[in-house]
């Protein structure tokens, strides 16, 4: 991969170090983690409890980065809605906000115990009936959501698309880290070190991709009104080449 694109066109030196310090967390907590695993599988025992350090810990550290995360997004995104009086920006605002509840109150863990228990849903497709759940919390949500995003890319104006279109792709990104391996894992044969791989690679690159997202957003806060350069164009382009 080439860094030349990003470099010319992307490189504001206030949102550059905020994406350094967010991914140096992000990498520093994937290599406790891993750190902390393999010295279980070795069985040496430390004097202290490493659980606040494991990045699949709902109460751990790397969650409550995840919640530092979302809530510096929340606080970019109302700027932005100040600075530009782009009311597309009020579906992407909305976004952290429910991303923020449901990893902090676990709303997509709650709906689908319920709507499981409620719907007698059984598993399939070799998934459990709770995942199936969640699914089904995803699609009525996030049809929910997708509704204002489209109306927000609708009436929004030329530069506005374009940026939803970047923050369309780090979205999906998102929750293909976030959902799509979380279900993959379904499927695979587990042993502790196959577990181990997940872990990192769904919180992981969960972790990682928010950060680009938080990054990506500062970064159209702080950009000159004149740049008329985007992420998606640097995937299109190399595919003209």
């Amino acid at each position: 991969m080439s860094f030349q694109f990003f470099k010319q066109h992307f490189s504001i030196p206030k949102a550059s170090r905020l994406l350094k310090i967010l991914l140096s967390i992000d990498v520093l907590f994937v290599l406790l983690h891993a750190l902390f695993v393999f010295l279980v599988f070795k069985r040496i025992e430390l004097g202290w409890s490493i659980a606040p350090f494991y990045l699949n810990n709902d109460d751990g550290y790397p969650e409550m980065f995840q919640y530092l995360q979302f809530v510096i997004g929340i606080i970019i995104l109302i700027k932005l809605l100040i600075k530009t009086k782009k009311m597309g920006y009020v579906s992407w605002l909305i976004l952290f906000v429910l991303m923020l509840l449901d990893d902090s109150l676990k709303f997509h863990e709650r709906f689908g115990a319920w709507v499981t228990e409620k719907f007698n849903y059984t598993p399939m497709f070799g998934l459990r009936a709770q995942d199936l759940g969640e699914l089904t919390y995803v699609a009525l949500f996030g049809s929910i959501l997708l509704f204002f995003l489209v109306g927000g890319y609708y009436y929004g104006d030329k530069k506005y698309r374009k940026t939803a279109i970047d923050l369309g792709l780090l979205f999906a990104v998102f929750l293909f880290f976030g959902i799509g391996v979380d279900m993959i894992h379904e499927f695979i044969n587990h042993n502790r070190y196959t577990l181990l791989f997940i872990v990192l690679l769904e919180d992981g690159g969960e972790m990682v991709v928010l950060s680009c997202f938080v990054w990506y957003l500062y970064f159209i806060l702080l950009k000159p009104e004149n740049h008329d350069t985007y992420l998606f164009q640097y995937v299109y382009k190399r595919k003209l080449k």
